[in-house]
């Protein structure tokens, strides 16, 4: 498991798109090349790289009679940090205090306190310049060790399908799946927190594009002239509630700027706006156009605007199949691992897979404080989120 995950992330899988606009999948081929080799090396019954969409397939052909089983995890790191020329730092024997990766980045226990629940344990970071990765790069171990635990054992089990997906940071990880090639009756998402998480609530969330067309002027005599493009943005983000990110959890939503760039001439924004609730997620939606549309009236029509809803939540759909929630949990908790039902406040490719018509639940990998320089993963815990998709295998 170890020498796998190290051999992962030391390649640069970050998600990002090109100046065409399309996804650029450079790195995620790169890693996806590899895992093919690893899967053929196993012998699956099927393996298929989608070049084009850079999605691998996989399938170890079982009993007809049982179930078929789904597993998926994807192949890009969050572009919010590089996961280029990742130093992996293992400690080993964790002594339950502070983590200190370089001299500015230090896993603090009074802020990160999760963590001292690994002592004794192996833990995994970066040296602190660069995300580790395990995000998701966990989850595709994970996988790949029940993989080989059901090839080199003569145990009896469903159909087994595996995939490795693109472009999941990017909002559009299911978008492109096949399910030619991949047709469970349920799915698991690797691609969880921590270790006995289980999630099949997610947040319903548009992107909003924002473009500030301003009009530059000799700032001494701008009166009546200039349009101040960056100063509309700044004008335009107070205007909103103070519902961000860094002052919600649990089911309360948010506007969250992810990017802002600019100056006087032009400046434009991002916000992913989200929400649990529909109605919530839609007033919210009307909110931001509705400050636009008061800025364009005052500022001569400057602010150009789309926003693309992403995902809907799925809560619905998954609590009409409750046998199917409570025979998940109680298979994992078999394993002596307590579950935790929880919110999905990010996203996975759970929801578009469900939207598809496949039930799917998201598992947790074992990663903490992913998306971040602090991310950090527990040895022990991924080889135990491997344990419990096997026994998924064998008690579905």
């Amino acid at each position: 498991m170890l020498e796998r995950f190290i051999k992962y992330v030391k390649i640069n899988t970050t998600s990002k798109f090109g100046k065409n606009g399309k996804p650029n999948n450079n790195g995620q081929k790169k890693l996806a090349s590899v895992i093919v080799k690893e899967l053929k090396s196993l012998k699956l019954d099927k393996v298929y790289f989608d070049k084009k969409h850079c999605f691998v397939y996989g399938l170890l052909k079982g009993d007809n009679n049982l179930p078929k089983l789904g597993f998926i995890s994807h192949l890009d790191t969050s572009n919010d940090r590089f996961s280029k020329d990742v130093k992996v730092n293992i400690i080993e024997n964790y002594d339950g205090n502070d983590i200190i990766l370089n001299d500015k980045v230090v896993i603090k226990t009074n802020k990160y306190p999760d963590v001292k629940e690994k002592k004794g344990k192996t833990i995994i970071t970066s040296d602190g310049n660069n995300l580790l990765g395990a995000d998701n790069k966990a989850g595709i171990c994970e996988i790949i060790s029940m993989l080989e635990y059901f090839c080199n054992n003569n145990c009896k089990h469903g159909d087994i399908y595996v995939c490795f997906n693109s472009n999941e940071e990017l909002g559009i990880g299911s978008e492109y799946l096949n399910k030619k090639y991949f047709s469970p009756d349920i799915v698991f998402c690797v691609d969880g927190n921590a270790l006995g998480d289980l999630s099949y609530e997610n947040l319903n969330s548009a992107l909003a594009e924002i473009k500030i067309n301003g009009i530059m002027s000799h700032y001494g005599y701008a009166k009546d002239i200039m349009i101040n493009a960056s100063y509309i943005a700044c004008l335009l983000n107070s205007m909103l509630p103070n519902e961000t990110p860094m002052n919600t959890d649990g089911l309360e939503g948010f506007y969250h700027l992810k990017k802002i760039k600019g100056d006087i001439s032009r400046c434009n924004l991002e916000y992913l706006i989200s929400d649990f609730d529909i109605g919530k997620f839609e007033a919210k939606k009307k909110k931001l156009t509705s400050v636009i549309s008061k800025l364009n009236n005052k500022y001569k029509g400057c602010i150009n605007y789309k926003i693309n809803d992403l995902y809907y939540n799925v809560k619905d759909i998954i609590l009409k199949k409750k046998d199917i929630i409570d025979k998940t949990i109680d298979i994992i908790e078999s394993t002596g691992v307590y579950v935790k039902i929880v919110p999905n406040r990010g996203c996975t490719d759970g929801p578009g897979i469900t939207n598809k018509g496949i039930t799917c639940f998201t598992i947790g990998t074992g990663v903490h404080n992913y998306h971040s320089l602090y991310e950090y993963v527990c040895l022990e815990d991924m080889e135990m989120v491997s344990k419990i998709l096997i026994e998924l295998v064998k008690k579905w």
